[in-house]
């Protein structure tokens, strides 16, 4: 494994003139498609290399970041989300990728869920952590954008702090202030370069909606979310799944938007269970499986899953 590890590519592309990176894991015996990452709002490429000891043994691992991230002209805030989903459609292209396991965390999310309303014949399954976002979402991405403008990186990280960890003393959220401070830490401390990324991310949370209405058919999908998680709410999430035919939905317990770092390796557990057609059903760290589009038609295939 450790040879295999090394083989890690961090190539550059450019979509529409926008330049950005992909960080490739080759996987040298694959039991499944490729998994792609689309990192969230205030993530980079490396952001995912903790999960690598969990996936590398299943599958080839890429994580794209959203173009123009590092650039010193960012997407501006009248591009949607199509914009980063024709971007991934080109990397597929560039890398000869017919058919990927896509997940989509946090606001990377968005993007996803437009790419598999355009191209579902290019997704094998898809999966969405802490996806659908609503009205506290936007609210917060207003404050966030007042903080960015003013260059006040210390209520930056405290309002995202507010805003990604469940403060509520009567819910249980696993490592929520190891967590909370490691968060403060990194985001309250950005810099210049990275407060003028983060702002084109908060504007675009502003301006334009994280998903747009369409139903997705024919993939295999999940909808997760923390049991606790009041930015992208279960509630919101299990809709987001009841406009995805056959799409299963479920909570993280004792997690909050967080829970890829709060329960990390329950969290990679369930992604390679999902994109592996291994058994969700009766995973401790789970609330339980729904189905809130009704239950797949290809159930009698991959019965197992679900």
């Amino acid at each position: 494994m450790a040879d295999s590890f090394a083989a890690e590519q961090v190539r550059q592309f450019t979509y529409q003139g926008y330049e950005f990176a992909c960080r490739i894991l080759e996987c040298p015996a694959p039991v499944t498609e490729p998994i792609v990452v689309l990192c969230a709002a205030f993530q980079n490429i490396r952001s995912y290399h903790r999960y690598d000891k969990y996936w590398h043994d299943s599958a080839t691992l890429i994580c794209m970041e959203p173009p123009g991230s590092y650039s010193p002209d960012p997407v501006p805030r009248t591009v949607g989300y199509d914009f980063d989903a024709g971007a991934l459609a080109h990397l597929l292209d560039e890398l000869d990728l017919p058919r990927i396991n896509l997940l989509g965390v946090s606001l990377g999310a968005a993007p996803t869920h437009r790419f598999a309303q355009e191209y579902p014949e290019r997704i094998a399954r898809l999966m969405l952590t802490g996806a659908a976002w609503g009205d506290t979402a936007r609210r917060g991405a207003v404050e966030l954008e007042h903080w960015l403008n003013l260059r006040r990186a210390d209520e930056f990280g405290r309002k995202m702090v507010e805003l990604c960890v469940n403060g509520d003393p009567t819910r249980t959220v696993h490592n929520r202030e190891a967590v909370r401070r490691a968060l403060l830490d990194h985001l309250s401390t950005a810099s210049e370069a990275e407060m003028v990324r983060y702002l084109a991310v908060a504007q675009r949370l502003v301006d334009h909606p994280a998903t747009l209405p369409g139903r997705i058919s024919g993939i295999p999908a999940l909808c997760v979310t923390g049991e606790h998680d009041d930015l992208a709410p279960p509630d919101l999430a299990r809709k987001m799944a009841a406009g995805i035919d056959g799409a299963a939905f479920t909570t993280i317990r004792e997690t909050c938007h967080l829970s890829f770092l709060e329960r990390n390796a329950d969290w990679a557990d369930l992604v390679r269970r999902f994109f592996t057609d291994q058994p969700l059903a009766g995973l401790d760290y789970l609330t339980g499986l729904e189905h809130p589009a009704g239950r797949p038609e290809h159930e009698e295939t991959t019965s197992s899953v679900w």
